[in-house]
C-alpha cells in the first residue's frame, strides 16, 4: 500500500502483512465448513439448516467453476430434499392410519440427512470434491 508523507509529496511504499489469510479460497473453504456445521447442528435442533442454506446460496455464485461448487450444490440439494421429506411426513401424520408410515418416512429422511452431512463434511475436510452432487447417496 502506498502512503503519502505529509511533509513532502513523495510516496512511501510499505509492505503490510496481516496475521491471517484473506485469500478467497480460505474464506470459501471456511464457508463450506460453516454450512456443514450448521447442518450438523440441524440434526439435533432443525432450525440452523435454514441459515446454512442461505449461506450456501450466497456463496454459490462465488464458487462456480471451483472444486467447491459440488459441495455447495450437494448442500443446497440436501436441504431441499430434507424439506420435502419433512412436508411429506407432516402430511402423512394428518391421517391416523398413515402415522406409522409417516414415522418410517421421517426416520429414513433423518438418517439420509445425517448421511449426507457426514459424507459431505468428511470429503470436504479431506479436500475431496463431491463427484456427483445430484446423486441421492
Amino acid at each position: 500500500m502506498a502512503e503519502t508523507n505529509p511533509n513532502n509529496s513523495n510516496q512511501v511504499t510499505r509492505p503490510r502483512t496481516l496475521p491471517f489469510s484473506l485469500e478467497l479460497s480460505e474464506n470459501d473453504r471456511l464457508a463450506v465448513h460453516i454450512v456443514y456445521g450448521l447442518y450438523g447442528a440441524a440434526i439435533v435442533f432443525g432450525l440452523p439448516s435454514i441459515f446454512g442454506v442461505i449461506l450456501a446460496y450466497l456463496k454459490r455464485r462465488d464458487l462456480d467453476g471451483t472444486e467447491l461448487a459440488g459441495h455447495i450444490t450437494w448442500q443446497i440439494r440436501t436441504f431441499w430434499i430434507q424439506v420435502i421429506t419433512i412436508v411429506l411426513t407432516a402430511a402423512l401424520t394428518a391421517t391416523w392410519i398413515l402415522i406409522p408410515f409417516a414415522w418410517l418416512i421421517g426416520g429414513l429422511g433423518w438418517l439420509w440427512f445425517v448421511y449426507r452431512v457426514v459424507k459431505g463434511w468428511v470429503r470436504h475436510s479431506n479436500d475431496h470434491p463431491i463427484r456427483d452432487p445430484y446423486a441421492l447417496f
